[in-house]
């Protein structure tokens, strides 16, 4: 009588090296200018339809499109990387710097851990906006030293976020670990020489 296999987590597996917070850092770019793109082309398309042709206008005259919208521009983010996650753990930045996602357990990584992964990604990019708007606010203020230290507190947090896999004992980051999946390296196959 045979048992089911149960896939080896992939933590504790000695073939799997994890990529460097620069190679990381490098893919993420990539993929989050792609990801602007496609968000820059969905605004154009939207644009038209406002009056005045600008989306300050759009919003003024419909109560609730502008969440509406920002919701589209996230649910457009979610559909790009979840969609190349699902459908062999590699975006395009992944591609193009050898990595790729997997999950801890070996198991073929679904849309909702993909969706609980997308979540955390975003939470250092909205603490960025956040400590930019703290910045810009500053100097409007009276209290301009308070609004200054929480937007470098805020900014440590994202900093510290980035670069967490170079400190973690596995080379996990938060949302890595939140998410129960892992970014490797893929190793390229030489060719044999020609003799």
């Amino acid at each position: 009588m045979s048992t089911p296999h149960t896939p080896e987590p992939i933590l504790d597996s000695l073939a799997l090296t994890s990529p460097g917070v620069l190679r990381r850092l490098a893919s993420g770019f990539y993929d989050v200018l792609i990801v602007l793109a496609l968000c820059m082309v969905a605004t154009l398309l939207i644009v038209p339809f406002a009056p005045g042709h600008t989306l300050e206008a759009f919003y003024a005259h419909h109560t609730g499109v502008k969440l509406m919208y920002q919701m589209g521009l996230l649910a457009l983010g979610y559909a790009f990387f979840a969609g190349f996650w699902t459908h062999g753990g590699q975006t395009l930045g992944m591609r193009t710097w050898s990595l790729q996602l997997v999950r801890m357990d070996g198991t073929h990584l679904g849309w909702y851990r993909a969706l609980i992964r997308y979540l955390t990604l975003l939470i250092p990019w909205l603490l960025l906006l956040l400590g930019c708007e703290f910045l810009i606010n500053a100097g409007r203020q009276p209290h301009r030293s308070v609004y200054t230290l929480a937007a470098i507190g805020i900014f440590m947090l994202v900093i510290a976020a980035f670069v967490w896999p170079a400190f973690d004992p596995h080379h996990l980051a938060w949302n890595d670990r939140l998410s129960g999946t892992r970014m490797v390296l893929l190793r390229r196959s030489r060719k044999p020489r020609q003799t």
